[in-house]
């Protein structure tokens, strides 16, 4: 099975959530978060954040961000999926309330 790319902007990192990590409300728990090469064989263009999905044979790219060092990417990307997840995780105890 070949991988499928889908790149999207920083702002829409909801949807991100929503349409590539999640399957029936539940985040996948073996995404793999990376830094990818802004230019194929350069490193010092910069790493973009990513996401890779194993279970969906998919990587989600966000285009208009760029680190000098992949462990900032990486960084970068955990810390806002662990957002949303933090804050959908709010809501639901609110609600139920």
């Amino acid at each position: 099975m070949s991988l499928k790319t889908f790149c999207y902007p920083a702002h829409q990192i909801v949807a991100v959530y929503d349409e590539q990590l999640c399957t029936n409300g539940q985040p996948d728990l073996g995404v793999q978060y990376q830094g990818r090469l802004r230019e194929w064989g350069a490193p010092a263009s910069g790493y973009r954040p990513a996401l890779f999905l194993p279970a969906k044979q998919r990587i989600v790219v966000i285009t208009d961000k760029c680190f000098g060092r992949e462990i900032n990417a990486r960084a970068w990307i955990a810390d806002q999926i662990r957002l949303i997840a933090i804050a959908r995780k709010r809501k639901e105890e609110a609600s139920c309330a």
